[in-house]
Parts: C-alpha cells; structure tokens; sequence
C-alpha cells in the first residue's frame, strides 16, 4: 500500500468512526421512562384506531399475528390478531375507551418487551358528542419488541378483566 493509500485509507476510517459516534449521539439511549412513554402513545393510537376512527391498518399494525386475547367473562377470547381484528371492524365506531388519569404503568421484561397496565373506561358515544360512560376494567398489555413495524413494537397478550358497569 503506498503512502498516499494509506492515508485516504486512515482519512477514510477516521471519517467513518466521526460520522457513527454523531449518529449514535443523535439518537438519545431508550430508558424505561422513554420506552413506557413511547408504548402510552402506542396505546392512545391503538385504542383511537379500535374504537373512533376504525383504521385497522393501525390495529393490524400493533397487535402480533399469533396475540392471544384473554377476557375476565369470556376466558381465552382470541388467538389470533385476524380474528380479533374482524370482531373491532365490525363493532366500531359509537364508542371510545379513556384511560384513567395516572393509572398506566410499564414495567420492562428483559429483551423481549413490557407489561403496560392500567385502568379504563368504556363510552357510549352520543349524536351530540357527548359520551356516558358504560364499563370499567383493568387490563395487562404484554408489549413485544419486533422488526415488523415502524412502531418497533406489537402486542403479544392481552389481559382484560375486572369488568363491572358503571
């Protein structure tokens, strides 16, 4: 190697090294703090698209093809994202779920993913706007990391019990 080669060559892997330490630097480092925000988000966007504005490519997007569904009243109530997701597109729309203030928290589990859990509300949604609420429950969201979205994440399991009415 001549010593011109050399230098490009040095020039070239400084050049490198730089360029990957300020795009690792760009890109803050996940803390549970963010990672509990980032999936809260996810289940705003999620519960919006299941229960208001019926996109199923976004409950297709979040939820794992093999998620399991477990209900209080029902028990083991899906297996599978597709049949889930049949059973939202044909009940949308008329209602809303709200999240009780302060009740969600996430809890990591090694590499795979997190535990959300939280309290919720279901509505009835009114002509005029309004809403009145219906049922109240607990649920256990099982939170995957995953290569198959942007989200980087998809809902594995679903636990949701504790049911009554309001």
């Amino acid at each position: 190697m001549t010593r011109t080669q050399k230098i490009l060559s040095t020039a070239a892997l400084a050049t490198g090294a730089l360029a990957g330490s300020a795009h690792a630097e760009s890109k803050p480092a996940e803390t549970e703090e963010s990672i509990a925000a980032d999936l809260a988000a996810l289940d705003a966007r999620l519960f919006k698209a299941a229960f208001e504005t019926c996109d199923m490519a976004v409950v297709e997007e979040l939820l794992a093809e093999d998620m399991e569904f477990y209900h209080d009243r029902d028990g083991l109530s899906y297996t599978s994202s597709a049949a889930f997701i049949a059973d939202v597109k044909r009940d949308c729309g008329g209602g809303k779920r709200v999240l009780v203030a302060d009740s969600m928290t996430t809890h990591m589990i090694g590499n795979f993913g997190a535990m959300q859990q939280g309290r919720h509300e279901f509505h009835q949604v009114m002509p005029d706007g309004s809403s009145i609420a219906r049922e109240k429950g607990v649920f256990m969201h099982m939170w995957q990391r995953t290569a198959e979205n942007s989200a980087g994440w998809q809902i594995s399991r679903i636990i949701s019990y504790d049911h009554e009415g309001m």
